[in-house]
């Protein structure tokens, strides 16, 4: 699938493919982990580039296009 990310449409800084796989993954804190409270972490989403595996991340979740 195609995405946007801002105004601006998301191509693999590697291959310049933009086709991706989208995904989610949650940023960890030393904290929350010493604590037992990993759950509480905010998650990113990942666009994985569907021709080498180039991972990019996002904060913002990018819309598909």
């Amino acid at each position: 699938m195609r995405y946007i990310a801002g105004d601006t449409t998301v191509t693999c800084p590697c291959c310049k493919h933009f086709l991706f796989d989208k995904d989610y993954r949650q940023l960890n804190s030393r904290g929350a982990t010493f604590f037992g409270l990993d759950w509480a972490n905010k998650e990113a989403t990942i666009l994985i580039c569907q021709r080498c595996s180039y991972i990019l991340w996002f904060m913002d979740e990018p819309k598909s296009h």
